[in-house]
């Protein structure tokens, strides 16, 4: 008797996902995007957190670029990170190149500038170059310190 209710239940089963296929299909891309959240973006890979982002500035050499705009950099900005405003870093190729070795970490206030330096650096052939999720907002978010001059 359970196996004959198994073999009905599995037989429903299959007919509600071959008669709502495109339902079913939406929940598996749904459901790969809740998993996968930056797959779209193409992101994948070159945005660390905040948290993260220290355990590589202590484990590796690293060389933090500050993209915001000099005023802001002043306000407040993450320990021995370098001021190079997005609208500028083609110009300061030669110092980024100095520290071509290092790892990059790039951010902004928010990410969205620092994704924009990642791509840009990629496409010069800098490939060990990653954004911090977030940017300084989420970096003063988790309590991490922050310097101004």
């Amino acid at each position: 008797l359970i196996v004959i209710v198994f073999y009905i239940k599995k037989d429903l089963a299959l007919d509600f996902l071959l008669n709502n296929i495109y339902l079913t299909i939406l929940v598996i891309i749904s459901g790969g995007l809740l998993i996968f959240p930056n797959f779209l973006s193409g992101r994948a890979g070159k945005v660390i957190t905040s948290k993260n982002a220290v355990l590589r500035i202590n484990r590796e050499p690293s060389f933090i670029i500050d993209v915001r705009s000099e005023e802001d950099f002043n306000l407040g900005h993450i320990p021995n990170a370098t001021n190079i405003p997005l609208e500028v870093i083609d110009e300061k190729i030669k110092l980024i190149t100095k520290n071509s070795k290092k790892l990059f970490l790039i951010y902004c206030q928010k990410g969205i500038r620092s994704d924009r330096a990642v791509n840009i650096l990629s496409k010069l052939g800098f490939e060990n170059t990653v954004s911090i999720d977030g940017g300084i907002n989420a970096w003063i978010n988790a309590q991490l310190p922050i310097v101004s001059k």
